[in-house]
């Protein structure tokens, strides 16, 4: 008895020191948790999760400041729970469905979307991110454009934003903090800085060097970009004096833009955006090549929502207030790190389009009035990760530098975009028949530069041929004693890769013999070419555009219903006006003739006081053309 009071006395004692140990971690979680320090937050929130697994409230931070410092993998597992639970927040359900899309699980992303969409139905952004994911297969239309490759940064946790500067690039990045040194509350890790990195002669990248001069100082200095003559440089900065972060009533430390001189190899001078403040954020510049318009990123109070790209113009020696690119550009979430490039193409980042999942790298075009709808550049530049701070060389307009969290920490990459690829593939087949044709000449006409390639059609009736981009064909498609066809096709405006398929139909040209043209209708006793009948008549005009040779004869058929005198004339009337619709289409009127048949030449029984049913007699009420002559 004595034993057991001992025992129960002691495990009374143990869950009050648990309480209490639970308590500490929870308020020094929740401390670092409000003032935005996510990495010591995570320290004391795991502490106290692993003790209270039924606390809502601390999974939720948890999982939020998982999410924050990108952990995905742990922030999964986090909202998994928390979605299981009941009268948790429906907006749980959103986070959750960003992880999801996060970790390339989009269907499952769907259905959370969509349960969070029953509750706030007018979300913008949870609509974006629902068709994102419905429509992913448009993400992949073209995996050839982009070739990534990344940027060894061997002595960083975080490296990225790199934009090229003279004869090599600048960058920001962190690293990895040991005791003693100074370090970012929200990630654990140094303070990012501006760095310089440059390749030796054979074209590999150097140890990266500090930015010198007063550019760095002792919290975050992030996206830069500089002047045509490199002695000049915009930057982003956190908002501090002499050494001590300054924080607003919510405990939030912005971002400010800094201007700086290059004097002596050092950045001197430094001075600030007129339009910073300590009450919102103002950062990610980029300058046009003309240098009078700066674009840039804030959360300043009548945005569109999360952060908007503003742009200030460089008028009377002065910036001039800030514009918001509008809606069209900037959505109820966050859009950032804009690069303008030297034709006027706005490249930027958003996670408020539709995205692949994190931030997508976009691009739009101003055209003096409006902004086009932000076009998503797809996989592989974009991932269902964070993909950023896309920026183009200026001597070769298909290489430059994008970031990208994808490798589960944020990683500079060098691209590559390749044109597109076109590819023809055509199939020469007998007229209505699978029966493959060989020998058929195909004639591929360079519209753009006249030249000529020939090829034939092989055993299997095929040919194949690799298209360039940006330009028009023309197709001749010809065998001796054959009807020619022929085809225009372009890769004109094309961005994408794509098939083009030419399917010809071979035809012997056979002096005298009927040929039915299909769908060729008139109303109850007229002779008007309809719309449908003009379409059926375009394509022989289409022919004898392609056979100038050939001359033809227009024949009119009816069923032996009615009067046979009246039937003769209604059937010439109608020869008639098909041979002055073709005329009318540029066809020359000594290649063609025409004659009404009546009811003289029936393709079935149905003669006169014979009982035929509609289909019957429609067989007979037929508009056909014959070649009578093929000039040499």
């Amino acid at each position: 008895m004595k034993r057991s009071l001992q025992l129960l006395i002691i495990a009374i004692l143990l869950l009050g020191i648990i309480g209490c140990s639970t308590q500490y971690h929870l308020k020094k979680a929740d401390t670092y948790y409000e003032t935005l320090a996510y990495a010591p937050a995570i320290h004391h929130y795991e502490k106290a999760y692993s003790k209270d697994f039924n606390n809502i409230e601390l999974e939720e931070k948890l999982g939020d400041s998982y999410f924050r410092v990108n952990n995905i993998v742990a922030a999964e597992k986090v909202y998994e729970k928390m979605v299981q639970r009941e009268n948790h927040s429906p907006k749980i359900y959103l986070n959750y469905a960003r992880i999801l899309m996060s970790n390339e699980k989009y269907d499952e992303a769907v259905s959370y979307l969509r349960k969070y969409l029953f509750v706030y139905e007018e979300d913008v952004v949870a609509k974006m991110l629902l068709s994102s994911c419905l429509s992913l297969n448009n993400r992949y239309r073209d995996t050839t454009l982009y070739e990534l490759r990344a940027i060894k940064s061997k002595n960083f946790v975080n490296a990225f934003s790199v934009i090229e500067y003279k004869d090599g690039a600048i960058f920001v990045a962190d690293k990895e903090v040991f005791l003693g040194n100074k370090k970012s509350a929200w990630t654990g890790n140094s303070y990012l800085d501006l760095y310089e990195i440059k390749k030796d002669e054979n074209g590999d990248w150097m140890d990266p060097q500090l930015l010198k001069g007063d550019v760095n100082g002792k919290f975050h200095e992030g996206p830069a970009t500089f002047t045509n003559d490199g002695n000049t440089v915009y930057f982003t900065r956190s908002n501090y004096l002499k050494r001590k972060m300054k924080v607003n009533e919510k405990k939030e430390n912005n971002l400010k833009i800094f201007k700086a001189s290059l004097i002596d190899g050092k950045w001197k001078n430094l001075k600030e955006f007129p339009y910073n403040s300590d009450d919102y954020s103002v950062g990610h510049p980029t300058l046009s090549d003309d240098q009078n318009t700066l674009y840039f990123v804030s959360d300043m109070p009548g945005g569109q929502g999360g952060t908007d790209i503003y742009m200030s113009k460089w008028e009377n020696e002065a910036w001039s207030k800030p514009e918001n690119l509008g809606p069209t550009v900037n959505t109820k979430g966050n859009e950032m790190f804009p690069y303008i490039h030297t034709d006027n193409a706005l490249y930027f980042s958003s996670d408020g389009h539709n995205s692949m999942g994190g931030l997508d790298v976009f691009i739009t075009y101003y055209n003096g009035k409006t902004w086009a709808q932000p076009e998503n550049l797809n996989y592989p530049l974009n991932s269902s990760k964070d993909d950023f701070a896309f920026n183009i060389n200026k001597d070769d307009s298909t290489t430059g530098f994008v970031s990208s969290s994808r490798s589960d920490a944020d990683k500079m990459y060098v691209y590559k975009k390749h044109p597109p690829k076109f590819n023809l593939y055509g199939v020469a087949r007998k007229k209505g028949s699978e029966k493959r044709v060989e020998g058929v000449t195909v004639k591929i006409t360079n519209a753009k530069t006249g030249e000529v390639i020939n090829m034939v059609s092989d055993k299997k009736g095929e040919f194949r041929f690799r298209l360039d981009p940006e330009t028009p064909y023309d197709l001749y498609c010809t065998k001796e004693g054959c009807f020619t066809r022929t085809d225009k096709i372009s890769t004109v405006g094309l961005k994408y890769s794509q098939n083009f398929y030419a399917d010809f139909e071979v035809e012997s040209i056979v002096i005298d013999k009927p040929i039915i043209l299909d769908n060729i209708y008139y109303d109850f006793d007229k002779w008007d070419i309809r719309k449908d009948a003009a379409q059926e008549l375009d394509k022989l005009v289409k022919l004898l555009e392609d056979n100038p040779n050939i001359e033809i004869e227009m024949s009119s058929h009816t069923d032996s219903r009615g009067n046979d005198q009246y039937n003769q004339v209604l059937s010439d009337k109608r020869a008639a006006a098909a041979v002055s619709y073709l005329v009318s289409k540029g066809i020359h009127s000594n290649r063609l003739t025409y004659k009404g048949y009546g009811e003289k030449k029936l393709i079935n029984n149905c003669a006169n006081g014979v009982e035929c049913t509609r289909s019957e007699h429609q067989q007979n009420r037929r508009t056909e053309f014959k070649v009578t002559k093929i000039n040499e």
